[in-house]
């Protein structure tokens, strides 16, 4: 490799860079000659060679020593972090291409971060501790667009309905119920476990179709096969706001059943008997070229494996 001056001239060859930190360190041609696996004679004409693209002097000879010049020090010095920076830019494009350098974005639902994210987030950064990690917490109906549109390289989520493109992949990661939750004050809340059956005449709280259809539509089956529609007092987007509004007594709802860590006062969470099970997994696109994605993937086919989730491969 040759480095150039901003005129577009040959100034000096990194091999001659090399040859010279050795000298300067060794300040015997012959002792250097040995680390360096050559002879005396071209390494003394590389060094001269050296000088003569600088323009300056950087070894004082005499037939017994060589010794650096004021301008070998400083040069000495700033050749030597050179090469360092050098070195570095070498193994840091490397690493990149290998996937062990760079950055992945995230996006995720609120049921995931109560769930598969944190454990996943935690063993991805443990085996790449050099690959940023971006997180961007969005609602499922817009996690398909962001991956589509190279937006995100990760989805987590649960699962999309019906077909989808062929080129987006998915890997199923963990299943869970639903469960209800139920303002602390309410006449069901001191038992462990009660039936869809018993919150018919409740005002629910929950979220539009539009949001997350899977989940909107095991909600409204598990009221159905009980025999009643939801009466619907109010619709939010988001898991926790809808725990939020339940806590202050606005009525009742079924949600996944990891949102039981919110633990937020005013709420009580309680299993409901024979519910579905809510399937959230990851989706990728499978044009996406980013190098650090293979890594990100295979840790989230081992987390499904040994965490005793769905151990299926990807499927499209």
């Amino acid at each position: 490799m040759t480095l150039i001056d901003t005129e577009g001239a040959s100034i000096l060859d990194i091999r001659q860079l090399r040859y010279f930190i050795v000298l300067a360190e060794t300040k015997h041609f012959g002792q250097a000659a040995e680390r360096l696996h050559m002879t005396q004679p071209p390494l003394s004409r590389q060094i001269a060679a050296l000088e003569e693209s600088l323009g300056v002097a950087l070894f004082r000879r005499t037939s017994r020593s060589v010794s650096l010049t004021p301008a070998g020090e400083d040069f000495y010095r700033n050749a030597k972090r050179l090469l360092a920076d050098l070195d570095f830019a070498v193994r840091s494009a490397r690493a990149t291409a290998q996937g062990e350098r760079g950055e992945v974005r995230i996006g995720f639902t609120m049921y995931a971060a109560w769930n598969v994210l944190p454990r996943l987030i935690k063993a991805f950064s443990e085996a790449h501790p050099d690959v940023s990690l971006i997180l961007n917490e969005t609602l499922p109906r817009d996690l398909h667009q962001a991956l589509m549109a190279g937006e995100a390289d990760i989805g987590i989520t649960i699962r999309f309905p019906g077909d989808f493109p062929n080129v987006l992949r998915y890997h199923p990661l963990s299943r869970e119920p639903l469960c209800a939750v139920l303002p602390q004050t309410h006449p069901l809340a001191g038992k462990e476990s009660i039936s869809v059956g018993d919150l018919a005449a409740e005002p629910f709280v929950t979220f539009p179709r539009t949001t997350a259809p899977v989940l909107h539509e095991a909600v409204m089956s598990c009221c159905r096969q009980h025999g009643f529609e939801p009466v619907i007092r109010l619709e939010t987007h988001l898991q926790q706001t809808i725990v939020n509004l339940v806590a202050e007594g606005l009525g009742v709802s079924l949600v996944p059943d990891s949102m039981r860590r919110m633990q937020l006062a005013g709420a009580v969470f309680r299993t409901i008997e024979a519910s579905a099970q809510i399937e959230q997994g990851l989706y990728w696109n499978d044009r996406n070229a980013n190098p650090c994605l293979p890594g990100f993937l295979d840790t989230a086919h081992r987390l499904s494996e040994a965490c005793g989730l769905v151990a299926s491969g990807p499927t499209p």
